[in-house]
């Protein structure tokens, strides 16, 4: 006689997570949604559906006492924070072009680490991330998008396991009319505005 208590709901897929937030693209999603991210309901979803075991958090650096608040925040939920300064490119009898885009650290960062992960959460809906979904796929990694459809390029949908609109998550909720992003990142929005407004049609 089998006296082994039973399963745990959730438990035959205990599986190994790896959350990769790209800051820009995300919290200009929120901004344009008038919404605000609960981080520690966000871990606590993903904590209920597997072991989270790599977290990160890519940003531009704005050099700003917000912005340095909610890096300690993030960093004390477990999350590795990588930045880097906004480079300024500049063109002959044109407007000046800023760039700090984090596909590149992304990607590199998902492809190092295959083995450690059999899920990725992707908060983005940029469509240079499809080749990494469609490799990852391929090695029997679990793709998630995680990012308002209108604001997430088509082909990426198409290529993902499952995609899941922001605004219909739990630990996302409507912003106080007064305040503004919590990672100070709407600034970035005329940096990112070409990039992050894809169309999703």
């Amino acid at each position: 006689m089998n006296n082994a208590p039973p399963t745990p709901k959730g438990f035959r897929d205990k599986k190994r997570i790896a959350i990769f937030i790209d800051a820009a693209n995300f919290e200009i999603s929120l901004k344009q949604c008038s919404l605000r991210v609960d981080y520690k309901k966000l871990l606590a979803k993903f904590q209920s559906e597997g072991k989270l075991t790599i977290l990160s958090y890519y940003s531009p650096v704005f050099k700003t006492k917000g912005q340095n608040r909610f890096f300690s925040f993030i960093k004390n939920q477990g999350f590795k924070i990588v930045t880097k300064n906004i480079k300024v490119i500049r063109k002959s009898n044109k407007k000046s072009q800023n760039k700090a885009n984090f596909d590149v650290e992304i990607t590199f960062d998902a492809a190092v680490n295959i083995g450690k992960y059999e899920t990725m959460i992707l908060f983005s809906g940029d469509s240079d991330f499809v080749y990494l979904v469609s490799q990852l796929k391929k090695r029997g990694i679990t793709t998630e998008i995680i990012s308002p459809q209108w604001r997430t390029a088509r082909e990426l949908r198409k290529e993902a396991d499952a995609f899941t609109d922001l605004r219909e998550c739990d630990f996302v909720m409507k912003k106080p009319p007064f305040g503004g992003a919590h990672n100070n990142l709407s600034t970035a929005k005329k940096i990112y505005q070409k990039k992050g407004e894809k169309s999703s049609e």
